[in-house]
């Protein structure tokens, strides 16, 4: 007990200043004179926030700093700010804002925090309103509609956001400004750990903002917040809960948030749980199925997730310190290759067996699949110090520790566990105005001790060590906004000693192809097929790359309401451990991978020598036009970005023989003439996994994307989006590319009754890489419903959605598995939120 209050006294002490006692108020109208209500007032250098009652007033009492800065909030309305200088009386100070047409969020993940249409980069930003209508068992399921922004789509279980063609280590997925800390950069089959059940709003960023995050961040910034960790006072408890069906899957889907506080101390508390079955698909599952894979469900694509937060704080006027601790557990199925691998251990287990006891056998093993068994433990802290000393506004600090594991359960039985202990620590110093520029400076520590122990553990233990400064500053000329940024970044990865077992099967052509052998037999050995094998074994140095990031970027309100702005960065990005490293089967994308430190040639002979690995280097332009008054608005981004040394995953034609198929010839031997009776080959059924190497080459990437709202009424409102992806490499195009795509929904909102209808039309996709297959082209319609009402102190909103009504079959090309796992098919949703 005396520890307790010793700790509060030390931080209560810490946080206060008292210095002037000022009354604040003011009223807050739009251009026409009515009053906004709801808005949101903050003085810059404090914790203190006031909301503007229903005739437009807001007040601060006992204001205790001398400078005096107002910021005022509202999502229909473009930011207004007063800097009343150092004042010691009591002051009234009213504010008018400007109407906007798009909804104007103020973006938590940029340095500066400053408003949507402020950002000198581009940026998407989704409110907590939207996100309940949204929101998917993924990350990546819930983002892929937002303009520019698709899916790695790994199953609905499991998939990642793809931002302007660029996935993995190149978009930087973060939790209130920290990294989420799972492997979902390492494998697309690996679900982001972060969690939408109580979020706020998720962020998208692209540019100069994501310097602060990770030079790696080239294609961008997702950023999930919430409350996790409480930082402003609130007397009383407040809080929402919400139950749903989905019959897509049988799914049900509990969640619950609860924040409370009295004085300086708040606290908070959610979590979730969500059960699925397997979801049901238009069709087969495989393009080519086979005889008895099952119509109409995707298998092993259900879920179970349980997650719980708790976080506690203390806020006072002057700062505040808190910390949040969350458990996730999660199991979910890996989808695309559960049949192919039932079919090898019915191959293998059942030989000479009766067929109908083979078929029994294989269909449990198709059944049970693959499982993914996920257990997090996250700690997370944060603080802010406000005018700590002279020349300083704001002190902020952040740190994180992840222990993440997961293991992939087949048939039933242990197999690989993936494990991965990491530490994220930030500390940002904001300054006070220096010639007009005022900005933010500070230093960030990342470590990662990874591990994967297992048949699929295709990368070696490493850890990852990173160090960096980062500098954002902004300036305001007359109608233009100014802003640069720089990150310097020291990288260290090690890896321990590992063993690259590689049997590649080579295909021959007889040399008199097209002639009749009637009666003859083919020899063994030119029958069609040789297989070559090698182990190589490798001792890893230490490998440390410096990157040097810098950008610059304007927006210019050349006219009331529309603006243009323009940014050129140019970032140095470290190869990430599963580039560098990886060297084995990873049966989740039914592939074997090569990584970039292995030199492999035509033939897949890997070389004893390890091969030199550069920083990809990456000069990118956006230009972005916005118009954000009157009864339209737009925003509209064009980008251009040419890769040194871009790195990449690519197919190389190759076939590598599973373990399964190596012993399968062990023992097949001098039954050849059995197989050959049966009609078999050498391997039988097995096929093998193609052979996917980590390059790297010069890229050029462009394309657009863009959103228009018009208000049709004063309760229908048109909004139509569009983005186009082009990725060439040197003579050849980037696999995975995202098709063209476009969208339109028409929205319905009158008093508690709300309701849209939508359309996404995504273009066949034909731009494709070597030894890559095209994509057909597919439509999904999606509509909602929802209405609210208030009862006894409750709000209450009852809603239905449906998505894909026409039971299209849609396979996403960005996936490794579109010719495996197809979207689920029909989809209908009902629950009932309360608000408290």
């Amino acid at each position: 007990m005396k520890m307790r209050s010793l700790l509060s006294l030390s931080i209560a002490g810490l946080l206060s200043a008292p210095v002037y006692a000022t009354t604040v108020t003011g009223k807050v109208t739009d251009t026409a004179g009515q009053s906004v209500a709801g808005a949101e007032v903050k003085i810059e250098g404090s914790r203190r926030v006031a909301y503007t009652d229903a005739n437009g007033i807001y007040r601060f009492d006992d204001v205790k700093q001398p400078h005096i800065h107002l910021h005022v909030y509202s999502s229909n309305y473009i930011h207004g700010d007063n800097d009343l200088g150092d004042v010691n009386t009591d002051q009234n100070v009213d504010f008018v804002l400007k109407p906007a047409s798009v909804e104007n969020i103020v973006v938590t993940a940029n340095a500066l925090q400053s408003s949507v249409l402020e950002s000198v980069t581009p940026v998407t930003v989704i409110g907590a309103e939207k996100l309940r209508k949204i929101e998917a068992p993924t990350l990546g399921e819930t983002l892929k509609n937002a303009p520019g922004v698709h899916s790695t789509y790994f199953g609905p279980v499991s998939s990642s956001p793809v931002i302007r063609g660029n996935d993995g280590p190149r978009v930087k997925i973060v939790q209130n400004g920290l990294d989420v800390s799972d492997v979902s950069r390492v494998g697309p089959d690996h679900n982001v750990a972060t969690t939408l059940s109580s979020a706020t709003q998720v962020e998208v960023l692209r540019g100069p903002a994501t310097l602060q995050y990770g030079s790696g961040a080239i294609g961008g910034v997702v950023n999930v917040v919430d409350k996790r960790i409480p930082q402003y006072q609130i007397d009383g408890v407040e809080g929402e809960a919400e139950t749903s069906y989905s019959t897509v899957n049988n799914g049900s889907y509990t969640r619950a948030d609860v924040t409370g506080g009295s004085g300086n101390i708040v606290w908070h508390v959610d979590g979730f749980y969500r059960d699925t079955d397997n979801a049901d698909i238009p069709g087969f599952a495989s393009i080519e199925p086979d005889e008895d894979e099952p119509n109409g469900v995707l298998e092993s694509s259900a879920m179970e997730t349980r997650n719980v937060v708790a976080g506690l704080s203390y806020v006072a006027e002057e700062g505040y310190f808190g910390f949040a601790v969350e458990q996730l557990d999660n199991k979910y199925g890996v989808p695309g290759h559960s049949h192919a691998h039932g079919e090898e251990e019915h191959d293998e287990e059942h030989e000479g067996e009766d067929h109908d006891l083979e078929e029994h056998d294989h269909e449990e093993h198709a059944e049970e699949g693959v499982l993914l068994d996920v257990d997090m433990t996250r700690y997370q802290a944060a603080g802010e110090w406000h005018s700590p000393v002279r020349g300083l506004t704001n002190l902020k600090f952040a740190a994180a520790y992840t222990d993440y594991e997961h293991a992939e359960i087949e048939d039933g039985e242990p197999g690989t566990v993936f494990t991965n202990e990491s530490s994220d620590i930030r500390l940002s110093a904001y300054h006070e105005e220096v010639n007009g520029w005022h900005g933010v400076f500070g230093l960030q520590f990342n470590h990662s001790d990874y591990n994967a122990v297992g048949e699929e553990a295709f990368t070696p233990a490493n850890t990852t060590s990173s160090y960096a400064l980062y500098v954002i500053e902004q300036k305001k000329v007359g109608d233009v906004t100014f802003e640069l940024g720089g990150r310097l970044e020291r990288t260290t990865l090690d890896a321990d000693a590992s063993e690259v077992e590689l049997d590649v099967l080579h295909e021959e052509h007889d040399e008199h192809e097209g002639e009749e052998h009637e009666g003859e037999e083919h020899d063994e050995e030119h029958e069609g097929e040789e297989h070559e094998e090698h182990a190589v074994a490798f001792n890893f140095p230490d490998y440390d790359f410096t990157s040097l990031s810098l950008s610059a970027g304007a927006n210019w309100e050349y006219q009331e309401g529309h603006s243009i702005a323009v940014t050129l960065s140019r970032s140095e990005r470290a190869p990430s451990q599963q580039e560098l490293f990886s060297a084995g089967q990873h049966l989740a994308t039914q592939s074997y991978e090569v990584g970039l430190v292995f030199d492999m040639d035509e033939e897949g002979h890997i070389e004893e020598d390890l091969r030199s690995v550069n920083e990809e280097v990456s000069t990118n332009l956006d230009i972005t036009f916005r118009k954000f008054t009157g009864s339209w608005g737009y925003s509209a981004s064009f980008f251009y970005n040419q890769a040194d040394d871009y790195i990449f995953q690519t197919s190389t034609g190759l076939i590598a023989l599973s373990e399964h198929e190596e012993h399968d010839e062990h023992e097949e031997e001098g039954l050849e003439s059995e197989h050959e009776e049966h009609g078999h080959d050498e391997h039988g059924d097995e096929e093998g996994l193609p052979i996917y190497y980590f390059q790297q080459a010069d890229a050029d990437i462009w394309g657009f994307e863009a959103e228009t709202y018009v208000d049709l009424s004063d309760t229908l409102r048109l909004t139509v989006f569009g983005d186009y992806i082009r990725a060439e490499i040197e003579d050849d195009n980037l696999p995975r590319t995202p098709p063209m795509r476009f969208g339109s929904e028409l929205s319905y909102v009158n008093d508690g009754l709300s309701a849209d209808v939508g359309f996404t039309w995504y273009d066949d996709q034909n731009d494709v890489a070597s030894f890559e297959t095209a994509t057909d082209g597919y439509t999904l319609v999606n509509a909602s419903v929802q209405y609210e009402f208030g009862t006894q102190g409750i709000d209450w909103v009852v809603f239905a959605r449906g998505e894909n009504l026409t039971d299209e079959e849609a396979r996403v090309h960005t996936s490794f598995l579109k010719d495996q796992a197809p979207l689920p098919g029909r989809n209908f949703t009902m629950g009932v939120r309360a608000l408290f």
